[in-house]
């Protein structure tokens, strides 16, 4: 059976739902896929796209690469993360950050492993 990966951006055209409030609760977020470590994806806001980052954050990630863009919503099942966490981290620091499960082992499953990690390359 083929499996079919779909997401917001395959159904409607995002340029124009970024300037569009999709409620408290909701968040166009962009999902990028991190050159320098296998796993690793940045979480952001659509609308701000990557330029809020931190440079350090930058250099950490190398070069990003769009995967997908989605409508998260605080109950949205996400495959490595709680959504909740990531829109608390995109609304606090403007970006979530979702570490490799190889660095973490069975650790990285924990939302508190995900925090640490985040805070950690901010503080970078």
């Amino acid at each position: 059976m083929e499996l079919i990966k779909l997401c917001v951006s395959d159904f409607v055209d995002t340029t124009e739902v970024s300037s569009v409030s999709l409620g408290h609760n909701k968040l166009l977020c962009e999902i990028y896929r991190c050159s320098k470590k296998e796993g690793m994806y940045l979480y952001v806001d659509k609308k701000d796209g990557l330029n809020k980052l931190p440079e350090s954050l930058v250099k950490q990630a190398g070069k990003t690469e769009l995967a997908m863009t989605i409508i998260i919503t605080p109950d949205k099942k996400l495959a490595r993360a709680k959504a909740a966490d990531v829109l608390e981290a995109i609304e606090s620091k403007g970006f979530y950050l979702q570490m490799p499960p190889s660095l973490y082992g069975e650790a990285q499953e924990s939302s508190q492993a995900v925090s640490e990690a985040n805070d950690f390359l901010e503080r970078q």
